[in-house]
């Protein structure tokens, strides 16, 4: 596969074409006030396709330079927030430009959202962006459990004539995390069949133990996350790019199809823009689940994923997915590489060895303050098993639904989402689950659950910002039985799911079955950045999970009698926060 990837690179750096740029990283508050924009003048912005994250810089760039060039009126916090979004992408815009009137040493921070930038006398040669990244927090638990995270790097950005653009972002982390993380982390995954326990740092691959003299703790966690593409335009509709990141595709807190929840993996992505069309193909190379132990090459195992959305007209959008998990010898499945066909298809005439995913997804704006949301995800699906209601196994499907209200008072949001997934969804046999480093790819709770999202967003002034999130959760854990052994029940997708005794009950199966428990988590935000991307935090949160003792199921026990309220204070410099809501 790396053969084919260096040479259709080697290929496309010969061509020339428009511009669309680097991603904004994932994380990033645009996320929010570009879905914020579209909701409310969606009749009137450039088109953009909210459900395909990482958007283009060019195109966030273009969406706030249209409304601020246009003759309406906008209150100062709504100013601000464009003028920050044209600030953040300033190398993109066409008739705007971004000026710090008070540069540091008349060199640093020429521009707002720039530590150093340094660009061609000609305008649009070249163009380069470099800022510092870091982020400290500290807290402490209501258990008297002292919390800490720290993030120090670098960030690299260019572009040369706006048709071949590079990124670059390296981070140091050290971390004593939450207790409900921590356990997760010590606790993991162990399969059913052989015991082999399986362990992993949300959202991270490579981690090691950390202790610090300072703070006196020796539980600590240390990793390295790196990440950096090259990105080309083709052909003016064309853009594809080739690196180390992650991507989310759809409009909800989460996704059921591919979330930025697990570890970042080496892609090659085209997207293709046109008229009202937009279809994406992204080519991954995934680790698959493996024990942590000394130095070995680790298993490897490859995602195939298409994803079409159409807007028949300005407000709605729809959207078609699919996506394929497979493992070779150590090479992909070249026939996945055809950009236009159905995987299903390729999957049955190949023998059906690999684990595919359907599903559809739309939003419809309305009335320029209500959005609509959804997904359906089809991993197997029987119909006459389905309307006989008798809880088939391989029925395996999930949903969500959501709604946003934009404006409920000046710069006050609400957002409600329903998430449903099937026992066994996202599961399969042998290794080709929808993973990657011991992590779902879509939502962290794998399967068998179904929960329930509230949020309120609130800007009181230009600074200031104010978050509440609660979501809860029903889940069915898997149990440890007496004789030691473990019955899967359909809510971890690592474990080894084929039908048979691989799982519970061939029939029967229910939401929620195996060990049943409740997830609350109730978190409580604010953030002040009284300079671009320069952020204060301070955070409330309450996350406990719940559920009935069964006998002898000590490791179920240790995860769900666990309850804590915890505090933390931190500042960031060019970097989302970061979020553990599981």
């Amino acid at each position: 596969m790396r053969r084919f990837l260096l040479l259709t690179v080697t290929v496309i750096l010969s061509l020339g074409s428009f511009a669309q740029g680097t991603y904004v990283p994932l994380g990033s508050d645009a996320y929010y006030q570009v879905d914020r924009l579209d909701i409310k003048y969606s009749r009137i912005l450039p088109i953009i396709h909210t459900q395909d994250k990482g958007y283009h810089r060019g195109d966030v760039a273009k969406v706030a330079e249209t409304l601020l060039l246009s003759n309406m009126r906008f209150s100062k916090v709504q100013q601000y927030n464009l003028q920050w979004l044209v600030d953040e992408d300033a190398e993109w815009l066409d008739s705007l430009t971004s000026v710090n009137r008070r540069p540091l040493w008349k060199a640093l921070y020429r521009e707002p959202a720039s530590f150093l930038h340094y660009s061609s006398k000609k305008k649009g040669l070249f163009d380069i962006r470099v800022n510092p990244v870091f982020d400290l927090r500290l807290g402490g638990e209501s258990n008297g459990r002292f919390v800490f995270s720290s993030a120090r790097g670098v960030e690299v950005r260019g572009n040369i004539k706006k048709v071949f653009s590079f990124y670059f972002n390296v981070l140091g982390n050290a971390a004593r995390p939450y207790s409900y993380v921590a356990d997760e982390i010590r606790v993991g995954s162990t399969n059913a069949g052989t015991g082999t326990k399986y362990t992993y740092v949300p959202g991270q691959a490579y981690w090691k133990d950390y202790e610090s003299k300072i703070f006196k703790f020796k539980d600590g966690i240390d990793y390295f996350d790196a990440r950096g593409y090259i990105n080309v335009n083709v052909l003016k509709y064309l853009n594809i790019s080739f690196g180390r990141d992650k991507f989310f595709i759809g409009d909800g807190q989460r996704s059921l199809f591919l979330s930025d929840n697990a570890a970042p993996y080496l892609f090659l992505k085209f997207d293709l823009q046109f008229w009202r069309i937009r279809y994406q193909s992204i080519l991954a190379e995934l680790t698959a689940q493996y024990p942590r132990g000394g130095d070995i090459l680790l298993p490897k195992k490859y995602l195939a994923a298409h994803h079409l959305t159409f807007k028949p007209w300005h407000g709605l959008t729809i959207g078609f997915y699919e996506g394929v998990v497979m493992q070779r010898s150590n090479h992909f499945e070249l026939q996945y590489l055809n950009p236009i066909i159905f995987y299903r298809a390729v999957e049955h005439s190949i023998g059906s060895p690999d684990n595919v995913l359907l599903g559809a997804d739309f939003k419809l704006n309305l009335f320029n303050h209500l959005s609509l949301y959804g997904q359906l995800m089809l991993d197997e699906f029987n119909f006459k098993y389905f309307f006989k209601g008798n809880g088939w196994w391989a029925n395996k499907f999930g949903v969500q639904a959501g709604v946003k209200y934009i404006d409920l008072a000046p710069n006050l949001d609400a957002q409600l989402e329903f998430n449903y997934v099937r026992p066994f969804t996202y599961s399969h046999g042998g290794t080709i689950n929808f993973t990657h480093y011991n992590q779902p790819l879509a939502h962290p709770l794998g399967a068998n659950f179904y929960e329930v999202i509230m949020q309120l967003h609130y800007q009181p002034i230009k600074e200031l910002a104010l978050n509440a999130k609660l979501s809860i959760a029903r889940v069915g854990d898997d149990t440890l039985n007496l004789d030691n052994t473990w019955t899967n029940f359909g809510g971890d997708i690592l474990q080894n799911s084929n039908g048979g005794t691989t799982v519970s009950r061939e029939f029967g199966n229910k939401m929620g079955q195996g060990a049943k428990g409740t997830i609350t988590y109730f978190q409580l935000t604010g953030t002040y950045q009284p300079w671009h991307n320069i952020y204060f935090d301070a955070q409330v949160l309450y996350r406990a999970k719940t559920g009935t003792k069964t006998s002898n199921n000590t490791i179920n026990e240790l995860l769900l009698y666990k309850s804590a309220f915890i505090f933390d204070i931190g500042m960031r410099m060019n970097i989302g926060m970061k979020r553990y809501e599981f």
